[in-house]
């Protein structure tokens, strides 16, 4: 693959990406001073993305996968509960639209789609790349704001909270699609995102969030502090 001219240690300094960490590189969001931050964009810009983006602490690899797992279980579990709350509505159409993107960009096997498609179009066009990294940092800003809104305990979903997540998700939406190509699968997903979160769709999505049994681990996960970084300033 062709890269950008600046090494890999210079792209990943500069936008607070660990070689290392997946979730990081994925999202680009620099570490705060005195720790190792990440969100989970990729399910939230997949991910990262899928209405469940995070700003945790860094651990150990193994743990770090354990938390992606629980973050897509969760958003899995949100989407089927909301497509079951429409087709309860009589939206038969939108319960399909909910389905066929959480089946389409939440499962782990696919080429163009899935998670696997997403990290490979990342991978083989945006990551160390100048055009991407020089250019992300109103992408990175409007993945901060969802990390901001998103409910952080159960007693705070409501239609209120989500009509400010959804418009923190479309800024995401906005941001990416200019940024990743067209055609490209970052940029189908977030483009197909767009039509999924629609204002009707809020009292579904709200309901789904509240019948969710993985949120609760979720929001503890979201709910603890960042570990100080080790003294040796070491990385995973």
């Amino acid at each position: 693959l062709k890269v950008a001219a600046a090494s890999p240690r210079a792209c990943a300094e500069r936008d607070g990406v660990g070689s290392h960490s997946a979730v990081r590189l994925l999202s680009g969001a620099p570490a705060a001073p005195g720790a190792m931050h990440r969100r989970p964009a990729l399910l939230a810009v997949a991910a990262t993305l899928a209405l469940a983006p995070s700003a945790a602490r860094g651990d150990s690899v193994l743990t770090i996968v354990s938390h992606l797992k629980l973050t897509r279980d969760a958003v899995i579990e949100l989407f089927e509960a909301t497509a079951e709350s429409m087709k309860e509505a009589g939206a038969t159409e939108d319960a399909a639209q909910v389905h066929k993107w959480s089946d389409d960009w939440l499962s782990l096997l696919g080429f163009e789609r899935g998670l696997t498609g997403l990290v490979k179009d990342f991978v083989a066009n945006y990551y160390m790349r100048s055009n991407y990294h020089d250019k992300n940092r109103e992408l990175v800003s409007a993945i901060r704001d969802v990390s901001v809104v998103f409910p952080k305990t159960p007693s705070s979903v409501n239609e209120r909270r989500l009509q400010a997540l959804r418009s923190s998700l479309l800024d995401v939406c906005e941001e990416g699609k200019r940024l990743f190509e067209a055609g490209g699968s970052l940029h189908t997903m977030l483009a197909e995102l767009e039509d999924v979160i629609e204002e009707r769709n809020l009292p579904h999505f709200t309901k789904g969030m509240q019948v969710n049994s993985n949120l609760p681990k979720l929001f503890d996960f979201l709910a603890n502090p960042a570990p100080h970084k080790p003294a040796d300033g070491a990385e995973l």
